[in-house]
C-alpha cells in the first residue's frame, strides 16, 4: 500500500497558479488616464508609473509637437492607486521579519538597505512600498504592500549580510511571511582578549 504524497510548494508553483485574486487588483478599473490624488501616480495602458514616464507615453500617443492639433486630449481622471488603498485600509500582502542579535550595530545599515530597494522599486512599480517599519530591541518588523517585494527584501538582506531566511505562504490569501536570522556575531574580540592575557603572563 502506498502512502499518498504531500503537496510541496515553491514560488514557481505560487507564479504559475494563484489561489485567490488581489482585492486591489485593477481589472475593472475605468478606461482613459487615470491619476492617483495622494501618490500622484498615473495609471495608462495598465501600468502604474509616476507621472515623469506616464507623460512621455501620452505625448507620443497624441503626437505632441506636429502642426495639426492632437485628435484627442487626455485628461486624468482621479483614482485611489492599489498601494494608497492598501495603506489607507492597513491591508499588507508580505511580511518580513528581521532577528539579529546583533541588531544594534547593523539596524542603521539594515534599514537603509530598506529604505534604498523601496525607492528603488518605486521607479519600475509605485505599487511595491513599504507600509510600516517596527524596530525591536533584537531586529525589526516590516510590513510591505505587495508579497513580492517582501520576497525581495529578504533576498537582498540574505546577499548583503548572509545570515537565514525561510518564506511562508498563505493558501488562503495573496500573502508571504518571511523570517530573516542574521549571522551570529563574530568572536574576534574574546580571542585577542585571550591572545593578550597570555602575553602578560610571559611577560612576567
Amino acid at each position: 500500500m502506498t502512502m499518498p504524497r504531500s503537496k510541496q510548494y515553491s514560488t514557481q508553483s505560487f507564479k504559475k497558479k494563484e489561489l485567490i485574486d488581489d482585492p486591489y487588483s485593477m481589472k475593472q478599473a475605468p478606461k482613459g488616464l487615470l491619476q492617483c490624488p495622494e501618490c500622484h501616480a498615473e495609471f495608462y495602458r495598465k501600468r502604474w508609473s509616476f507621472p515623469a514616464m506616464s507623460s512621455l507615453r501620452v505625448r507620443k500617443s497624441t503626437g505632441a509637437g506636429a502642426k495639426t492639433p492632437p485628435k484627442k486630449i487626455l485628461i486624468p481622471q482621479s483614482f485611489l492607486c492599489p498601494a494608497c488603498r492598501k495603506l489607507r485600509d492597513g491591508y499588507a500582502e508580505g511580511f518580513l521579519k528581521i532577528h539579529w542579535p546583533n541588531w544594534g550595530v547593523h539596524k542603521t545599515e539594515v534599514l537603509g538597505l530598506i529604505h534604498n530597494e523601496e525607492h528603488q522599486a518605486a521607479r519600475n512599480n509605485p505599487l511595491e512600498r513599504v507600509m510600516t517599519i517596527r524596530t525591536r530591541p533584537d531586529g525589526a518588523d516590516i510590513e510591505t504592500t505587495t508579497e513580492h517585494f517582501a520576497q525581495r527584501l529578504g533576498k537582498h538582506l540574505e546577499r548583503a549580510f548572509k545570515g537565514s531566511i525561510e518564506y511562508r505562504w498563505s493558501h488562503k490569501d495573496k500573502c508571504v511571511r518571511i523570517a530573516w536570522q542574521g549571522p551570529p556575531a563574530p568572536t574576534r574580540r574574546v580571542r585577542l582578549a585571550k591572545t593578550s592575557k597570555s602575553k602578560s603572563s610571559m611577560r612576567r
